[in-house]
């Protein structure tokens, strides 16, 4: 059984996708969309596993969706053709309009190898445009392509997931980045992070070891704060609730960690093994509230424990994306006792 081969991939691009060899334009459209084509007659049967693997759940402290999916009839497509993501389920049993420009667009030894399950992933990048990410699942049938929804579903999310995340990285440094804010981190902090346009040090301090970095407008902050690393320290949830609201009481003015809507998990991030929160905080005296994120960790290199943790408060508005670009920011994280072994 085969995600892809490249006879299949050949045959859609040069059939279905690439029509000659002109420049191709810019992918557009909302990072977090996910334009879907498939048959009318289907998409009511589809919703709900999609729903399930690709728009998922985020609480932010109101529900929001991880991505957008929004689905179009085939004859929409010349519209949507350069759209950032884009996804086709197809069965080979269909005669619908979707499913039919897709099958009439395979030899009959792809479609065979569909309906006895060895082709039906079929990712492409850059069919029309330039970072964009198209993807094809196939089936036999309208139960089959369901069960392929749930089982490759992780699949699914990470693929639409990376292309995401390389796609806003991209973004977020390609007109602006304040190297000089940079370089005043490293020069008097054991850090260093990338900084995109219109963020600014809001507030700093090498006696309580911190510095708070933020972006109005809406109001997303990221704050690095570091301690001296004690083997008797047990970095676990308890810990870093209460390092983290301890710090937020001085310049949050009084933020806390709402823990029943908040997780942990242990995760590889960047060369350290690190504990990673994810969920919510609340602000008692001004009673706003918003989602945020928390990756703590040992760096033996410079005897230190990082805390890096960024919240978003955007009242009436989507979060998530704020949110993932404050997590970008912090995946460029370099310690000082790293920079200076290179």
């Amino acid at each position: 059984m085969s995600y892809f081969k490249p006879t299949l991939i050949i045959s859609l691009v040069i059939v279905l996708l690439v029509a000659g060899c002109s420049l191709k334009p810019n992918s557009s459209g909302n990072l977090d969309e996910v334009i879907v084509f498939a048959d009318s007659s289907d998409w009511r049967d589809y919703r709900e596993p999609l729903d399930s693997v690709i728009s998922r759940g985020y609480i932010t402290p109101v529900w929001e969706e991880e991505y957008v999916l929004s689905w179009h009839p085939i004859e929409d497509l010349e519209q949507y053709k350069y759209s950032r993501n884009i996804f086709f389920l197809s069965r080979m049993n269909s005669k619908g309009p979707v499913s039919a420009i897709v099958k009439n667009s395979l030899s009959q030894e792809i479609i065979d190898g569909v309906n006895s399950g060895e082709y039906f992933y079929i990712p492409k990048h850059d069919a029309w445009a330039t970072d964009q990410y198209v993807l094809f699942l196939l089936a036999p049938d309208k139960n089959e392509l369901i069960k392929r929804i749930y089982h490759y579903g992780d699949v699914i999310y990470d693929d639409f997931e990376k292309s995401y995340y390389k796609r806003f990285m991209d973004e977020l440094y390609k007109h602006y980045e304040n190297k000089e804010l940079e370089e005043y981190l490293v020069d008097h902090f054991p850090f260093k992070v990338r900084i995109p346009s219109d963020y600014f040090i809001a507030t700093e301090s090498g006696e309580h070891r911190y510095v708070w970095i933020r972006r109005l407008d809406p109001d997303r902050s990221l704050m690095v704060h570091w301690i001296p690393w004690d083997d008797s320290i047990s970095i676990d949830f308890d810990w870093v609730v209460r390092e983290r609201n301890q710090v937020a009481e001085r310049i949050y003015e009084g933020d806390v960690i709402v823990e029943d809507e908040t997780s942990a998990d242990t995760v590889k991030f960047l060369k350290w093994q690190a504990l990673r929160l994810e969920g919510t905080w609340k602000n008692p005296t001004y009673v706003v509230g918003g989602p945020f994120r928390n990756i703590t960790f040992v760096d033996k290199k410079s005897n230190l424990i990082f805390m890096i943790d960024f919240y978003v408060r955007a009242i009436g508005e989507r979060k998530k994306m704020f949110l993932d670009q404050l997590d970008i920011m912090a995946h460029t994280f370099e310690s000082k006792a790293y920079l200076k072994s290179k």
